[in-house]
């Protein structure tokens, strides 16, 4: 992601060690953990290995200190947002403005979070918590002065972490067939989270029922031996997918996810692969289930429902899958970095597919009246970054309590977090 040269907080002005974490975490955010090597790191740094290990002990302190440091930095965002006052609604927009704003240090994705040691793991989770529960206080504050438009504080302030979070995702994905400007990113970023996109905001939903039992691991008889097959395949890409988002992909090894299942890694390689199989799998299934979804919720939609409730029901039926550890689709944009080069190219073509659906979607809302005007080059890749939090999973048995919670994240980006007006 394009940057402007560090500020004060880090870089030229600060400490040496600042300016490897702030190279460390555009690396991260680029290339991954897999592909972020020290030696290269050194290289970048003009710094020998042995002189690298003067600021860290080894990889996982590495990315220990990135993460540590990426939520200090939301940390003080917001406390920076606080302490110039106003309502909640403006303190929000600066919270955004920065955290992301021109200058400021790239913080990481928190995605490989499982590396970490359990102390080392503790603290970043402490920390991120820490920032939730601060801004949740204040969205409630706003819900009850009447500044915000009624919603679960810490729901939204989840979501809203999570689409700050999106920014280095988003900037640095491969398939935008232009690079996307990080200052109109921005600019976006806080009017949708202000107003939504939504073309009415007043006007009530009544989405479409999307049945996500067909994705969920299947019974089979144990006399069928091709059904049991797949069915084995489905279950490790299921079990694989869930710990990759929870742990991250170069955190979970084939034995964990051996050990999981109760099989040995043989089982896992007869039936899917070795690793890089396995990831290839876990995302082709991703899509499939987004790609099913959008065909059950719009394409394939009734008379009855409007383009508007047909999109809102895809769009939080895409959510709440996140929220059934027996669906656990692998994370939006995880994975990537770890394709074979012919997978990459064919994932990227199906994804540039799904992304001109999108914006034929979108194009039917406005012209129905049920969207604003808007970049959808900018908006579009933006939506997945709301729900990506859902994918680290919840613990919860009530299907209402998971369709509850994936609509109030959709509902961020498409109503804001601005008051409604009152019908008059």
């Amino acid at each position: 992601m394009a940057r402007k040269a560090p500020n004060s907080r880090s870089g030229a002005g600060g400490s040496r060690r600042e300016a490897l974490i702030d190279t460390a975490a555009r690396r991260l955010n680029r290339e991954g953990v897999r592909d972020t090597t020290l030696r290269d790191l050194a290289a970048e740094m003009n710094l020998t290995r042995a002189a690298l290990y003067y600021y860290i002990e080894d990889r996982e302190d590495l990315v220990f200190q990135v993460y540590r440091r990426s939520c200090d930095l939301l940390a003080r965002a917001l406390g920076e947002a606080v302490a110039e006052g106003g309502s909640a609604l403006e303190t929000v927009s600066r919270f955004v403005a920065r955290a992301l704003g021109p200058g400021e240090p790239e913080m990481a994705r928190l995605t490989e979070i499982g590396l970490l040691r359990d102390n080392h793991c503790a603290t970043v989770l402490a920390l991120h918590e820490g920032v939730v529960a601060r801004l949740a206080a204040i969205l409630e504050a706003g819900v009850r002065a009447g500044e915000l438009r009624p919603f679960d504080p810490d729901i939204v302030a989840r979501t809203v972490v999570s689409m700050i979070h999106g920014v280095p995702v988003v900037l640095n994905y491969p398939f935008h067939p232009v690079p996307l400007d990080p200052g109109v990113y921005l600019a976006t970023l806080q009017d949708v989270l202000m107003q939504g996109w939504a073309g009415d905001r007043n006007r009530p939903l009544a989405p479409a029922h999307v049945d996500l039992a067909p994705y969920r691991a299947r019974q089979v008889s144990a006399f069928d031996r091709e059904a049991l097959a797949v069915a084995r395949r489905e279950q490790i890409m299921i079990t694989a997918s869930r710990l990759f988002n929870h742990k991250g992909i170069d955190a979970t090894s084939l034995d964990e996810i051996a050990a999981e299942l109760r099989v040995t890694k043989r089982t896992l390689y007869q039936h899917v692969g070795d690793k890089r199989a396995l990831v290839t799998a876990c995302i082709r299934r991703s899509y499939g289930i987004t790609d099913a979804i959008e065909a059950e919720a719009i394409t394939r939609r009734n008379g009855r429902n409007t383009i508007a409730e047909a999109v809102f029901a895809s769009l939080t039926g895409s959510a709440q899958v996140w929220l059934w550890e027996d669906i656990a689709p692998l994370r939006v944009n995880l994975g990537f970095d770890a394709l074979a080069p012919e997978d990459r190219q064919d994932l990227t073509r199906y994804a540039q597919g799904l992304g001109e659906n999108w914006r034929g979607y979108f194009t039917a809302l406005k012209a129905a009246g049920d969207a604003r005007s808007m970049d959808l080059d900018i908006l579009l890749p933006m939506l997945p970054t709301a729900a990506a939090w859902l994918a680290r999973g919840a613990p919860m048995t009530d299907e209402a309590q998971r369709a509850r919670i994936a609509a109030q994240v959709v509902d961020v980006h498409r109503l804001g977090l601005k008051a409604l007006q009152s019908a008059s």
